[in-house]
Order: structure tokens, then sequence, then C-alpha cells
């Protein structure tokens, strides 16, 4: 599972999520409210909080829910965080 800086990060672009539901590996992250603009400011706290992300990994794909952020972000180091 993801660490907490994780969770925050992503939980402070998903407007329609309240504060109590759970964030889960599953959750589709659109319907919650990450848009294009959500995630580039995402991309960004990624980047500063986790490390610069290959240009190629930067895809649709890897922003649908936090479960493929995740293993996006645990990538950047090779075990996760």
């Amino acid at each position: 599972m993801w660490d907490q800086k994780f969770e925050t990060l992503l939980r402070d672009r998903l407007p329609g999520l309240d504060a109590g539901a759970p964030l889960t590996e599953d959750l589709p992250l659109a319907a919650f409210g990450l848009d294009s603009m959500a995630t580039v400011g995402l991309i960004g706290a990624i980047e500063d909080g986790y490390g610069t992300l290959p240009d190629e990994a930067v895809t649709p794909a890897n922003f649908t829910t936090p479960g493929t952020v995740w293993a996006l972000v645990s990538s950047l180091s090779g075990s996760g965080r």
C-alpha cells in the first residue's frame, strides 16, 4: 500500500471524494474530479515529492486509479515508498 504523503497529495486533487471516504486502489479518479488540470498538478506534486517522472510514463493509463498512480510512483525508486 502507499504512504501517507501519496494519499494526501492524491486526495488534495479529488474534490468529489469526501474526506472520510476510503481511497481504494481501484477508485476511478476521473469520477471524483481528477481532470486534465488536476492531473498536471498531481504530476508536479509527484515530482516534487518523489522524483522526476520519465516522459514516456506520463500517459492517461497511468492516472486512472490510485493503484495505477502508485505503481508509477513506486517505479521511481524501484521498490515503492
